[in-house]
């Protein structure tokens, strides 16, 4: 299991002008289901990929960034919620139990 270095994203702006590889996760702190999912995908996480930045949302408390996350990517707001974005386009969504750190790792190379 590694530990990931999860930034907390409290403005859109936080990940939006990022041109690299960008995780981000939708997470309910209230859903039981969604702090499984989470700590499934951490327990799965490799962190010697080094070039990945890690970004969690809180759905309660950023609805609003959640919500322009779904708008821009044209997906749905789902929680949990895994989102991976290359130099600024959408290469993989998921959600609920399809989450798992194997979508990031075929989505790197």
């Amino acid at each position: 299991m590694a530990k990931l270095n999860w930034i907390e994203v409290n403005d859109f702006n936080d990940f939006n002008d990022n041109n690299g590889f960008i995780v981000i996760f939708k997470h309910s702190y209230r859903c039981i289901i969604s702090r499984i999912v989470l700590k499934k995908f951490e327990f799965e996480s490799d962190n010697s990929i080094t070039n990945i930045k890690y970004f969690l949302i809180d759905v309660l408390k950023n609805r609003e960034i959640s919500n322009k996350i779904a708008s821009v990517f044209n997906i749905d707001h789902e929680s949990p919620q895994l989102i991976i974005i290359k130099n600024g386009e959408l290469v993989h969504n998921s959600s609920h139990s399809d989450i798992s750190f194997s979508d990031v790792i075929h989505r790197v190379d």
